[in-house]
């Protein structure tokens, strides 16, 4: 007799409800066992300073305290956390891994989107050199359960890139983020002119959830979560 497979939690280590928005479209189809989180669904709201040099170090460093804060709360579960950086070659990779804190503001108050950009835009005037590609990185820290009864630790990183060019003004209204000024290589339209699917299907974020979502599917098969793994969106 075929008993039921255990429930898997994936838990979103973001606050930023732009990313939860976008993410978690491309995890729910993974599997019926597995159910996606946000920290808001479970009342959780960690304020946690992103110390970290690099964005790998910043990635893990949320997946680990979202790990600490639900690991009484999932019997099977995987924390997933990203960070994501502009790096403009112009600019020596600046914003970077200071993307999201790249405005100058005071002390103790964080820029918002619009002064994010402004100030790219302002850094930006004296080049001619557009050129700039966006990067994710995504840490997954958690437990699975094996057919033995034991145990999978899971602590791994994927990533995902894409080149592209630094507009000279904002373009389009949709998306976040520094969105309406980067035009993707090969496309004429910044990722604020196009619907959210057709930018998940080439974007930095998108690549790193499908290496992501590759990477959940051949664990879960790996535990007899899953029966054959399922093709990986590039």
């Amino acid at each position: 007799m075929e008993t039921t497979p255990p429930q898997v939690a994936i838990v979103l280590a973001t606050g930023n409800r732009d990313k939860v928005r976008e993410i978690r479209p491309m995890l729910e189809g993974i599997s019926p066992v597995l159910k996606v989180w946000s920290l808001a669904d479970l009342g959780l709201s960690p304020d946690i300073e992103e110390t970290e040099p690099t964005l790998e170090g910043n990635a893990q460093l949320k997946a680990a305290e979202v790990f600490r804060l639900i690991e009484q709360r999932f019997d099977w579960f995987i924390a997933l956390a990203d960070d994501t950086g502009l790096e403009v070659d112009a600019l020596g990779g600046a914003p970077g891994v200071r993307s999201a804190r790249f405005a100058p503001v005071p002390e103790g108050a964080a820029p918002s989107y619009e002064q994010n950009v402004s100030h790219l835009l302002q850094s930006m005037t004296v080049t001619t050199s557009r050129s700039a590609r966006f990067r994710t990185v995504i840490a997954m820290i958690g437990r699975l359960p094996l057919p033995d009864g034991g145990l999978m630790p899971v602590d791994e990183t994927v990533d995902g890139r894409i080149e592209g060019l630094i507009t000279n003004e904002r373009r389009g209204a949709g998306g976040f983020g520094y969105d309406p000024v980067f035009m993707p290589e090969g496309s004429s339209r910044t990722f604020a002119e196009m619907g959210i699917e057709e930018k998940n299907a080439i974007s930095h974020r998108g690549r790193a959830v499908g290496a992501a979502v590759g990477r959940i599917r051949e664990l879960m098969t790996r535990c007899s979560l899953l029966k054959t793994p399922n093709a990986v969106r590039p």
